[in-house]
This record gives structure tokens, C-alpha cells and sequence, in this order.
């Protein structure tokens, strides 16, 4: 790696550091509420997603910059056409795409105004149910996504 490249790198990393940095001291998420077919609707912080692309509604992978993504489907059956959102993972090979009805909502929450709920979960993808306002949510195990549509974690 050249010395251009790597301060290139340096300040890549160090401006995403510093985002995260005014995100968290905010207090605030900026999330995505995505409608789940026989689920309570998932709660997906946005930086986790690098993209939404429309799409057919039932198909295994979705292509994404030349590479084929595995999608795991949130959406109904009745869907014909769909959104996904492609997930960023810890390498290139976890990302993959979580198939919507539609684009999801966009919400600004307080980190104080999400509170844990002690419904037990009951599905192998949802990692714990969260309250906003009373309102339900989950949110997803992303690891144990990855796993289910054969991505090694």
C-alpha cells in the first residue's frame, strides 16, 4: 500500500470514527422500521445499510456492485416487487440483502426513548424486542441471519 493510500485510509478511518463519535453524543438512532410479514416490525439503524435497490420480490441474491448477495426475506408471499436493503457486514462476504415489501420508514429516535421489553423472543433471527412510545419492535440477530442464509460468520 502506497503512503497516499494509506493516509487515504487513515482519514477514512478517522472521519468514520468521528461520525460515529456525534451520532452516539447525540443521543439520537436514525433507524428504519421495516415491516416484517407475521413479525412486529424490525428497528435497523440506518448506518448498517449501504443501499436499497427495488427488486423482484422472491429471489435467492440480489447483485450488488458485481457481487451476488444472499437475501433473507422479511416480505409476504402475495409480494411480486420488493426492496432490499443491502446489509453491511464485518467482511464483504457477510453482506447480503434483507427483502422488503417497500422502502421502510425513517425514524430519528432517542437512545433514552428505546426501552428493552422482556417478551421472549420467538424466532431464531430476532435478537431482543425493543419499546418506542409502547409501540413493539424487534431487533434482528444479524449474525443468526447470516448463518440462515448460508453466510460463514
Amino acid at each position: 500500500m502506497s503512503d497516499t493510500q494509506q493516509t487515504k485510509a487513515m482519514d477514512l478511518s478517522q472521519t468514520q470514527e468521528l461520525q460515529h463519535l456525534i451520532t452516539v453524543s447525540t443521543g439520537f438512532i436514525d433507524a428504519y422500521i421495516i415491516h416484517c410479514y407475521e413479525k412486529v416490525p424490525m428497528l435497523l439503524p440506518q448506518n448498517i445499510v449501504l443501499s436499497a435497490l427495488d427488486s423482484p420480490a422472491h429471489v435467492k441474491t440480489v447483485q450488488w456492485h458485481e457481487k451476488e448477495l444472499p437475501v433473507y426475506h422479511v416480505n409476504g408471499p402475495a409480494r411480486r416487487y420488493g426492496v432490499a436493503l443491502v446489509i453491511e457486514g464485518e467482511h464483504i462476504e457477510q453482506r447480503f440483502a434483507l427483502m422488503c415489501e417497500e422502502m421502510p420508514k425513517t425514524i430519528r429516535i432517542r437512545i433514552s426513548e428505546v426501552v428493552d421489553d422482556e417478551k421472549a423472543s420467538d424466532h431464531v433471527s430476532i435478537l431482543q424486542y425493543v419499546r418506542i412510545s409502547n409501540q413493539l419492535y424487534h431487533v434482528p440477530d444479524l449474525a443468526k441471519i447470516q448463518a440462515e442464509i448460508g453466510i460463514a460468520v
